[in-house]
């Protein structure tokens, strides 16, 4: 032997999930987890109060708003969680500022919600 082979394969931590594919590209990491969709920003941040903040481009808040409000009012609806979209870009870039608050799962399904409708497109 060459002393390098201990007799058991190698241990890699836990063992592998049973019957679900790997997840690849999950996470907020700037990789685009929807699949083909065009917006693959995916950074929400802390705000302020437990709330998270996340940047969206103009050209998508239409998408997030809906017609006449009947997008955000849903998101707010299956989520629970409080929505603000600001008027006004931010400083410097072409995007909007969306705020969003609520419970911890609250926030987690909006944002879900939130990166599922902006990956539609404009």
């Amino acid at each position: 032997q060459d002393g390098k082979s201990h007799g058991s394969p190698p241990q890699h931590g836990s063992p592998p999930q049973q019957g679900y594919p790997p997840q690849q590209g999950f996470g907020g990491f700037g990789v685009d987890a929807s699949g083909g969709g065009q917006y693959s920003r995916a950074a929400a941040t802390p705000g302020p109060a437990g709330s998270m903040e996340q940047l969206v481009p103009v050209p998508l808040v239409g998408r997030l708003i809906g017609r006449g409000g009947a997008g955000i009012k849903e998101l707010r609806e299956l989520s629970g969680a409080t929505i603000k979209v600001n008027s006004d870009c931010e400083p410097g870039t072409d995007e909007r500022k969306v705020t969003v608050s609520g419970t911890s799962e609250q926030t987690q399904i909006a944002l879900s919600l939130i990166q599922q409708r902006l990956a539609m497109g404009p």
